[in-house]
């Protein structure tokens, strides 16, 4: 009778033991399961917030007008980067993995592809998708200063990067809207940077997927790719559809070489207006500048026209862009019947050669 009851007991405790065990794997792995439902639910609630914060753009743009480059001072223009300026990786490390890409010119350095740094997961890529809205920013232009003698338009070039985030911190400091022509990044990282932009207020444009010159500009078929790919995958993740654009190098530059008309055809085409800019920072030349002298440059000429463009960039390599931001905002705030502005329906387009 003892034997049975010993047997009888080591039976239940290996019975328990073995289901403890299942019950402890199956919790386990269904932990990953529930933290992704926790993540998809505050990504949606997100999503929903930013589909109530859009407002419809104003109807189109204004006046448009033309640069005159032989006023445009020495340097102020962009031009094809070196493969270090055109660095946007999310994390420092990300900058070793960067791609060459083929040359843009023949013994010229053409700009760096930029490397996948991480894979969209499922449960982000479901979430952002989301219901389409024709803006491209969700400020009230009635609340911006349209009506002041000089509206600034900072904007920046080849983001995001390890640098957007604190771009967007200052930015958030001072109360400042602000333009970001943004390039192609296919992962979270990314993805979370882009919303952010779009959520806090800012215009969100388009700077072609690649900034590859050679990709970009081989055809007006593979421009037309290259810019449905970028438009697709920013309204697919923010819900907003970008309708501005700015051309890698500029609607003057000398690496396509195709007519740039071609290309603003195509843009006209899809229902976006491209921008230039009148106010280089220099920040993208191949001698680098200190924040001091990046502010002096983008302060010139300010309170002599009514529109003034800036132009900056976003990139892992440009920490001085970064660093000058608060002085000029600073030093625009001192000037009078300045306003600083994020790109609207109601702005003048700034562009340095009539492509229509």
């Amino acid at each position: 009778m003892n034997r049975k009851k010993l047997q009888l007991k080591k039976s239940v405790r290996t019975k328990i033991r073995t289901y403890g065990i299942r019950l402890g794997l199956a919790i386990l792995f269904s932990l990953p399961y529930f933290a992704a439902a926790g993540m998809a639910m505050k990504l949606k609630m997100a999503q929903e917030e930013l589909g109530q914060m859009a407002l419809a753009l104003a109807e189109g743009p204004r006046v448009s007008r033309l640069v005159d480059l032989e006023a445009v001072p020495e340097g102020t223009l962009e031009v094809p980067l070196s493969v270090a300026d055109t660095q946007t990786a999310d994390t420092p490390d990300d900058a070793d993995r960067m791609q060459t890409a083929e040359a843009a010119d023949p013994g010229e350095a053409g700009p760096a592809e930029v490397a996948d740094t991480e894979a969209a997961t499922d449960v982000f890529s479901e979430i952002v998708i989301q219901e389409s809205h024709e803006v491209s920013h969700v400020a009230d232009p009635e609340e911006l200063g349209l009506n002041a003698p000089h509206k600034v338009y900072l904007t920046f070039d080849d983001g995001p990067s390890i640098y957007t985030d604190d771009i967007l911190d200052i930015l958030a400091e001072y109360g400042v809207k602000a333009t970001f022509f943004v390039i192609g990044k296919d992962n979270p990282a990314a993805y979370a940077r882009y919303l952010r932009i779009v959520s806090e207020g800012h215009t969100l444009g388009m700077h072609s997927y690649t900034h590859v010159y050679a990709d970009v500009y081989e055809s007006p078929t593979a421009f037309r790719e290259d810019t449905e790919k970028l438009r697709t995958m920013l309204e697919d993740v923010t819900g907003v559809n970008p309708v501005y654009y700015r051309f890698p190098g500029g609607s003057t530059n000398d690496v396509s070489s195709v007519d740039m008309h071609e290309f603003a055809k195509i843009l006209k085409e899809m229902g976006i207006t491209y921008f230039d800019w009148n106010v280089a920072s220099g920040d993208a030349g191949s001698r680098p500048l200190t924040a001091e002298q990046i502010a002096a440059n983008a302060l010139k000429g300010i309170e002599d026209r009514e529109t003034s463009v800036i132009l900056l960039h976003d990139t892992a390599t440009k920490k001085e862009s970064v660093r000058a931001l608060p002085m000029i905002i600073e030093a625009l705030r001192e000037m009078d019947g300045v306003a600083i502005l994020p790109i609207s329906g109601e702005t003048e387009i700034i562009h340095h050669v009539d492509l229509d």
